[in-house]
């Protein structure tokens, strides 16, 4: 039994070893923003409102369901 815990802890040690002394690569950059849109395209309108018209319905449901 000792044997088993000395192994595994000899095991971790050499993980940990491995990993700190690995070579490290340069961070890479973040992506730059995409910029937002203008305004929404023809018709979108009308879909944002039945999404927020859903919603409300939902969070009224809830509400007096708790």
């Amino acid at each position: 039994m000792a044997l088993a815990y000395l192994l595994c802890v000899a095991g971790s040690v050499l993980v940990l070893a491995v990993v700190l002394l690995r070579p490290r690569s340069a961070p890479t950059p973040p992506p730059a923003p995409v910029p937002a849109p203008a305004a929404l395209p023809p018709g979108a309108e009308a879909e944002v409102r039945l999404i927020l018209a859903a919603a409300a319905q939902l969070a009224y449901r809830l509400d007096t369901a708790a």
